[in-house]
């Protein structure tokens, strides 16, 4: 599935990070799909730093999902929370990554 960052994304979130971001959706779809539950297309990822280490916090709604991981990443960045979404036309599926005021 094709996947798009936005500008926002480009030029606010380094590159370890989206692809850390981009892994947990997929490891969190395997684990729906495994489980045989319902895929949420909406993705929510909030930063924390915490002594010197960054956490990201992974949410989705339906089913109800939190997990905290801890990022590949140990510097400050200017982004609270990041979304992912997967959109599911007729004949074209595909993710974009943005920030909330990209929404």
């Amino acid at each position: 599935m094709n996947r798009y960052i936005t500008r926002g994304i480009a030029n606010n979130l380094p590159n370890i990070l989206q692809h850390q971001l981009w892994q947990l959706v997929s490891e969190r779809e395997q684990e729906q799909t495994k489980d045989n539950t319902s895929v949420d297309y909406f993705h929510i990822f909030q930063f924390n730093k915490h002594r010197n280490q960054l956490y990201i916090k992974h949410k989705q709604e339906r089913p109800e999902y939190a997990k905290i991981h801890k990022a590949n990443y140990s510097k400050a960045i200017n982004i609270n929370k990041v979304y992912i979404i997967r959109e599911d036309d007729v004949d074209l599926s595909y993710y974009v990554m943005l920030l909330p005021e990209e929404y």
